[in-house]
């Protein structure tokens, strides 16, 4: 039994169950007679069964007269059951009938001589819904004439629009009606309605494809024909609303091509739907096995070989020659296959499978540098190794071998060998490897700031002594913007000049575009820094750097569009952190892990606005709630605050025997019962303090008080920035001096038992003073006295001596000479010490 088509039912799925064919394509349904024109027995008018799903022409008979019982449709033999003839035939008053049959609804079809009007035939009405997009009709047919050989016509198109009305007079021009109707044949395909019975038509429509075609051959037997849709360019794009199809056994559209006695046989009428390839290229080259056309459509799988080429996406270019087909492209990269799925209007499906070449790489399979094989990671292509390079320090292996090439380079300023490999079909991949310096490593606590605080790391930075004399270089490794991120890199600052002084060396290096300065790492890599800026200070063994990055969010050089990147690097020893940026809003909330990652309790000065709850030596723009000494704890800070209220932990002695020394980051009146003296003068072996009311920031002093807690009870201090302030009280030759860290002295006078004593190396508390004499140290005392408002002081130890050598003072401070032996009764200061003579 041939393939049974399917009926008028649209299916649900185009392009997996199927697409819509046309109805009774086969005409196997029995339930229809031969078709003639109509015929009256008495007043009864009536015509032949049509095929189902299809309409034969016929007429009535003209003013009344009837035509008799001529055959113009008939039900005959198929290929494989019943097929349709269709015959023209002449009937009374010299009228032929043209015989054709059609999916939609004829219209009258006449031509009489000498009856208004002489028309020819008007076309018939719409046709059937239809909402796909085939490629061609197929249909089997067999064709004989007598008389004039005619052609016969093969018409169908696609169209959408909307029904309309028209005035429709029949074969009585005195007696129009109107009627509703789908828009007729000629109008759709846009032909002239001029001459043709009915007349012109209101209608809004689309035309997407048609066929139009004639024959004269005259094949007895059953002869395959497949006619090409032939689409409207502007329209291809448009779903079709309705089709029809119409064959007719005379020309269709010319009535004076019409005549009698041919007759048109059709059979299994199809829709075909195209599920091949119109054309296929690779790089822009068509493959050699590629056929563009429908040879293979009864193939579903072809199979191309490519294996010259390598697939990357976009490579690939192909149309479906069906108008309603798809393609779909898959590729595997496991197989190097690339399926291309046609998909047909009807849901059939051809595969184009596409082998493509192993493709290549571009990557290294193994890196050693300075004989040390370095873990390559997938997809990373920035390294970082501690060594110094040489000629022969990298050797690599490429993944594709010789189908691959490799260059290898080294920028000694940046301290990087570059290896690119170039392959066939994939794009080159470079590879970096920093060499890096062996570097002293300085635990540090960071602060990350971009807009907000995001991160406060605690890890190493190193430095390294640089390239050129008296610069240093600084290497941050493994940076990250966040605590939870990836690292994008690591950041050197190379040739930072470094003089220390006293141990103390001032750190400030500022980088521009022009130096190309990027964040070493695959992260940081592609971000555009046109400045950096390097501030900060290397003393005794402490690091404190702060890092201006400056990020070009666009790279296209507009500083509208610049973002400050802040890395703030501090030793965990650290007396001052300034957070005061706004880049560094947020970190009140996160003050507690900040200090707990400090040795001891630095100050903290954060953006005006955070909150801290009262937390001792935070500064929130200019004010902290409380300042909190530690005594032997180092103590300096970098910019003026005030503090509500002041805790320090040292207790001083009380009582008038006892003088001690201070220096303190703020200011205050002096309370009764506690003196306060500054160096004032030099008496000899002697040194003058005077009392003051008001102390000043930073200033050394000795103090004998009755309150041993009278600093704690101050309030709204003013402390003082202790960078660059000068900590020295200077009389003549002789400093006081104060210190703020604990270190170690040489030939100064340090405070102890109510007289500064000479040493030659010594150590001194912070908090703290001592004495310095400038000039040689041989001819200055061993010890100086001290002497408040004119009272010697440290008479605790009072003594006899037989005899003295050294220089006698009395109680007033005068020099005496003889010795002790020699000398009245009294009390004399020898060497700083009471002694009695009796």
């Amino acid at each position: 039994m041939k393939k049974q088509l399917l009926t008028l039912a649209l299916l649900a799925v185009a392009g997996t169950a199927g697409a819509q064919q046309l109805p009774n394509g086969s005409f196997d349904d029995a339930n229809w007679e031969n078709c003639v024109p109509w015929t009256s027995t008495g007043n009864k008018k009536t015509q032949g069964k049509q095929p189902p799903s299809w309409t034969i022409s016929n007429v009535k008979g003209l003013n009344g007269g009837d035509t008799g019982a001529t055959t113009i449709g008939t039900k005959v033999q198929g290929r494989q059951g019943n097929a349709v003839q269709v015959e023209n035939k002449s009937i009374i008053m010299g009228q032929i009938v043209p015989g054709y049959f059609t999916l939609g609804t004829t219209w009258s079809t006449a031509k009489v001589s000498g009856v208004t009007p002489t028309a020819k035939d008007g076309g018939t009405f719409g046709g059937i819904a239809f909402a796909y997009k085939p490629d061609a009709l197929k249909f089997y047919y067999k064709r004989s004439c007598s008389g004039n050989n005619t052609r016969s016509s093969v018409i169908a198109y696609l169209w959408n629009g909307s029904t309309s009305q028209a005035n429709v007079p029949g074969v009585n021009a005195s007696n129009p009606k109107k009627v509703a109707m789908v828009d007729r044949d000629i109008n759709v395909l846009n032909m002239s309605t001029d001459g043709h019975q009915g007349g012109a038509v209101t209608y809004k429509h689309k035309l997407i494809a048609k066929i139009e075609s004639y024959t004269t051959k005259q094949p007895t037997e059953w002869t395959e024909w497949t006619i090409p849709f032939e689409y409207v360019s502007e329209n291809s794009n448009e779903t079709p609303e309705k089709i029809n199809v119409i064959f007719a056994a005379s020309d269709y559209f010319n009535s004076s091509n019409v005549t009698a006695g041919v007759k048109l046989c059709i059979d299994d009428v199809s829709l075909v739907y195209y599920k091949h390839l119109e054309s296929l290229t690779i790089d822009g080259t068509i493959p050699s096995t590629f056929v563009g056309d429908d040879t293979q459509n009864n193939t579903n799988e072809v199979n191309i070989d490519a294996s010259d080429k390598y697939y990357t996406e976009g490579c690939i270019s192909a149309k479906a020659a069906g108008a309603g087909a798809k393609v779909d492209e898959t590729y595997n990269s496991s197989t190097h296959v690339c399926t291309l799925k046609v998909t047909a209007g009807d849901g059939e499906v051809k595969n184009y499978n596409i082998q493509f070449g192993v493709p290549c790489t571009g990557k290294l399979s193994s890196l050693t540098v300075n004989g040390t094989a370095v873990e390559l990671v997938a997809d990373k292509y920035y390294y970082v190794v501690t060594g110094d390079y040489a000629a022969n320090s990298v050797s690599y292996v490429k993944e594709d071998g010789d189908k691959a090439t490799a260059a290898k380079s080294y920028d000694a300023d940046k301290h990087i060998s570059t290896i690119t490999v170039t392959a066939p079909g994939v794009e080159d991949h470079t590879y970096y490897v920093k060499f890096a310096k062996t570097g002293d490593k300085y635990m540090s606590n960071l602060f990350i700031g971009m807009g907000g605080l995001l991160a406060h790391p605690q890890q190493n930075v190193e430095i390294a002594k640089g390239d050129a004399a008296n610069t240093i270089d600084l290497q941050l490794r493994d940076f990250k913007l966040g605590e939870d991120g990836d690292p994008i890199g690591d950041i050197f600052v190379y040739g930072i000049p470094c003089n220390p002084v006293n141990g103390s060396a001032t750190l400030h290096k500022e980088l521009t575009k022009d130096d190309n300065f990027r964040i070493f790492g695959d992260g940081g890599s592609s971000l555009v820094l046109p400045n950096l800026v390097l501030d900060g200070d290397l003393t005794n063994g402490k690091l404190n750097v702060a890092l201006t990055i400056t990020w070009d969010m666009t790279g296209e050089g507009d500083e509208s569009n610049y973002m400050p990147i802040l890395v703030n690097v501090y030793s965990p020893s650290a007396t001052s952190v300034d957070l005061s940026d706004e880049n560094f809003t947020g970190a009140g909330s996160e003050i507690s892990k900040i200090l707990g990652n400090f040795s001891n309790s630095p100050i903290v000065y954060l953006p005006e606005g955070e909150e801290v709850n009262g937390v001792a030596n935070v500064v929130v723009g200019t004010a902290a709630s409380s300042l909190s000494l530690t005594d032997g704890n180092d103590w300096g800070v970098t910019k003026d605050f005030t503090a509500e209220a002041v805790s320090y932990d040292r207790a001083f002695k009380t009582g008038t025997d006892y003088v001690q020394s201070f220096v303190l980051p703020f200011g205050f009146t002096v309370p009764t019962g506690t003196t306060v003296a500054e160096l004032s003068s030099v008496n000899g072996d002697n040194l003058v303090f005077k009392p003051v009311t008001e102390t000043v920031a930073n200033k050394p002093y000795l103090v004998v008080t009755n309150d041993g807690e009278f600093i704690n009870k101050l309030t709204n201090v003013q402390v003082k920035a202790t960078t660059g302030a000068d900590l020295t009280t200077t009389v003549g030759a002789v400093s006081h001096i104060g210190s703020y860290t604990a270190q170690n002295v040489a030939n100064v006078y340090g405070y102890a038992n109510g007289k500064f004593v000479k040493a030659n190396t010594g150590s001194v508390k912070p908090f703290r003073t001592y004495v310095k004499v400038a000039g040689a140290q041989g001819a200055a005392p061993m010890a100086f006295g001290v002497n408040i408002e004119g009272t010697v002081t440290g008479i605790n130890n009072a003594t006899t001596a037989a005899t003295a050598k050294e220089a006698i003072y009395n109680l007033q401070g005068v020099r005496v000479s003889g010795d002790l032996k020699h000398l009245t009764k009294g009390v004399y200061i020898v060497n700083g010490q009471k002694v009695v003579v009796k």
